[in-house]
């Protein structure tokens, strides 16, 4: 059987990045080609030399022609837009569709090409999982409205939605002089239960299971989820891994000054981010991988304590 070729979008980044060194991995499994900006930085550079067998291709998300030779011959096509891009966030501020402009050249592109499968990165709606009540979060209906249009489209296709990740805990502890303590602050109830992933880690398996699944994958909508877990399930984490003093302390909304975070928390405090596929855990069990948990994360993550906090 001949080898698929996956073409990888955002292949230095959080997403693309897993998925790239995953499949990497299996080069008899598969051919990846691996789009970026530029294949001069240095994260391209160091990919590059460590899996010599990768094809790479410059693309930029607002240059239409340059996704045309991007995704030519693919069977599989992994595609991911990004919000908090600096000229992305620019773009939003003037234009909110900024973000599914991005995500529906690379569909339409995809067409034009006949390629064969394509899995896009979205996330659901937040306007249609709070009712109406929560309108703020952009980077939510971008996705969303990139994930309705593909399925509009005529190309074979899944959808991926990812959890909170692990890896904002990272930026976000902090040592309180007052509490004696590490501090990881949640805007909300810090013994509600989310979803979250190790994106580094969990998403290239994930991934991999759609592309040799894609028959019985298509259509279908996967959310991305090592396990459900409270801010104080991390804090304990924290400690149970390094020994490091840690606890999770309930923050207010109010000191969130970006909407679209704020809105975002909200959502988070509210509703269940992953309502409309209730099941979706049973898909981690057909996966022969050992999804991330707390706990785990910290200890591969490192960490060794956290800045001062700044009151």
């Amino acid at each position: 059987m001949t080898k698929p070729l996956v073409v990888v979008f955002g292949a230095t980044g959080n997403q693309g990045g897993s998925i790239l060194r995953v499949l990497a991995e299996h080069p008899n499994s598969y051919t990846v080609r691996a789009i970026t900006r530029s294949t001069q930085s240095k994260s391209a550079q160091e990919l590059a030399a460590q899996y010599p067998h990768v094809e790479w291709v410059e693309a930029d998300l607002d240059d239409s022609p340059s996704l045309l030779p991007a995704v030519a011959d693919a069977d599989v096509v992994f595609a991911v837009t990004q919000f908090f891009q600096p000229s992305v966030m620019a773009a939003i501020s003037t234009n909110e569709n900024a973000e599914f402009e991005q995500g529906k050249r690379i569909v339409d592109a995809c067409v034009a090409k006949r390629v064969g499968y394509l899995i896009f990165s979205t996330l659901p709606s937040a306007k249609k999982l709070s009712n109406g009540e929560i309108t703020t979060v952009l980077h939510f209906e971008g996705k969303a409205k990139i994930q309705e249009y593909m399925l509009s489209q005529p190309i074979d296709s899944a959808i991926i939605q990812m959890g909170i990740y692990f890896q904002n805990n990272l930026q976000g502890a902090r040592w309180d002089d007052a509490e004696d303590s590490i501090v990881i602050g949640f805007p909300g109830d810090v013994d509600k239960k989310l979803a979250y992933v190790d994106v580094n880690r969990d998403t290239g398996p994930f991934v991999k299971y759609i592309i040799d699944n894609r028959d019985k994958a298509k259509g279908k909508v996967f959310p991305v989820c090592s396990g459900y877990y409270s801010a104080r399930d991390i804090a304990e984490a924290l400690t149970k891994a390094t020994g490091l003093k840690a606890k999770a302390i309930p923050v207010p909304l109010d000191i969130i000054t970006d909407t679209d975070l704020r809105g975002m928390f909200e959502l988070f405090s509210k509703y269940e981010l992953f309502a409309d596929t209730p099941n979706h855990m049973e898909v981690n069990k057909a996966i022969p991988f050992e999804f991330t948990t707390p706990e785990t994360f910290w200890k591969a993550s490192g960490f060794q304590g956290a800045p001062k906090l700044q009151k």
